[in-house]
């Protein structure tokens, strides 16, 4: 008598990063048959990553460094990544039809430079019978005896396993929480910041590509480094979202802002006394101008009321140590998010609820959650990518 096939109905809510990679894994097995809802098209979250180049993951070979860019979920994922790295992660990309490279900052990505087209190229992966996309949301999730019963607003239907990769939407939250799971708070993580010294952002454009900014969290010091921009209404930059993701949870408003100190400059103090040295006859700003931009120069020479035209040699020590302060702690105080810059969110389902081994829920069997819905969050560079590709991997691996 032959055998009876037995075939898996395998759910995946959610078709962005972690949820699209996942049910193009699962449907390169005949036997899975994968169906995905999402009200937009497959791995669209892409499409603005890297600035519309995709940033796939960061070349970093090490995990324990890796885990470093990640200020919620470092534990968990050293677990997830010693299964599955950024360099097995670009090895899959290759065998999907994506090459990618590595930029000098070690930011990974596709060779085309294009999010769209490597949009394009995952989509046509999904093009198999065993696949099928409903743009129907998800209202409720309940699990039977023998199943789960997924609600949308136009059916009812049943599967066998249920995987949650809705990403940081509230929609995935209430889900996951209705099926038992505890959400950690969602709080806005690499965001831009407003600050009190509304007189910078006159310098709207100015950027500092290697600042160092440091800070106090409950008496903690704390230190970042990465990009700084000035714009018209708010400081953004890489070094700006470290802080942003670090102080998720802390409050600041303009009576109890943030102070923030910023080295903006790469000369070291030595160097700089050197120059200062070496030419006396030249005009304060010209020799400072030296050590950054000359826009930021002029900004701290008028608002500290030097006369920027003098030789070095008539600048008196205060005045040195007032330019001094500005290249090596400029003050600044942080007293608000801007409402809804942010990239990603810190909080979601608490990590203690799900296998890292399996990705599986320790609360409801035969579900699995993937990517931004868990409490994991990373800065920019491709982390929060590595996050979704590694959960989605090693999820798939339940069902082979």
């Amino acid at each position: 008598m032959e055998q009876e096939l037995i075939y898996k109905k395998i759910a995946v809510i959610g078709c962005g990063a972690s949820g699209g990679l996942v049910s193009l894994l699962l449907a390169k097995n005949p036997y899975n048959i994968v169906t995905s809802f999402d009200i937009k098209e497959p791995f669209s979250t892409l499409l603005p990553t890297g600035g519309g180049r995709c940033n796939i993951t960061y070349a970093e070979n090490d995990i324990r460094d890796f885990v470093k860019n990640y200020p919620r979920g470092e534990k968990f994922l050293l677990s997830v990544f010693s299964k599955f790295d950024q360099s097995k992660t670009r090895q899959l990309f290759k065998d999907l039809g994506i090459k990618t490279y590595v930029q000098d900052d070690k930011r990974v990505f596709p060779i085309s430079n294009s999010s769209a087209k490597t949009i394009q190229t995952l989509k046509e992966h999904l093009k198999v019978s065993n696949f099928n996309l409903k743009k129907e949301k998800v209202i409720e999730i309940r699990q039977n005896k023998n199943n789960f019963e997924i609600k949308t607003e136009n059916a009812i239907y049943n599967f066998d396993y249920v995987i949650l990769a809705a990403g940081g939407r509230d929609n995935g939250f209430k889900l996951a929480k209705r099926l038992g799971h505890k959400i950690i708070e969602t709080k806005p993580s690499l965001c831009a910041l407003d600050i009190r010294e509304k007189n910078f952002y006159k310098l709207s454009g100015l950027s500092f590509y290697n600042a160092i900014i440091t800070t106090k969290i409950n008496n903690k010091k704390i230190e970042v480094d990465g990009g700084l921009l000035f714009a018209h209404k708010f400081i953004t930059g890489p070094a700006v979202f470290k802080i942003s993701a670090l102080t998720a949870y802390e409050k600041f408003n303009e009576q109890n802002p943030l102070e923030i100190n910023v080295k903006i400059t790469e000369y070291t103090q030595d160097e700089i006394e050197s120059v200062i040295k070496n030419n006396t006859k030249k005009s304060i700003k010209n020799v400072f101008s030296k050590f950054t931009s000359e826009s930021y120069i002029s900004e701290m020479l008028s608002i500290n009321k030097i006369d920027g035209s003098k030789q070095i040699a008539q600048l008196r020590k205060q005045e040195k140590e007032v330019l001094l302060k500005a290249l090596f702690g400029l003050k600044l105080n942080v007293i608000k998010r801007i409402p809804d810059s942010e990239i990603v969110t810190a909080g979601g389902i608490d990590l203690n609820e799900v296998n890292s081994k399996t990705m599986e829920s320790k609360i409801v069997k035969n579900l699995y959650c993937i990517g931004e819905i868990l409490n994991i969050d990373g800065y920019t560079g491709g982390f929060n990518l590595q996050n979704c590709w590694s959960c989605a991997y090693i999820c798939s691996l339940n069902f082979n």
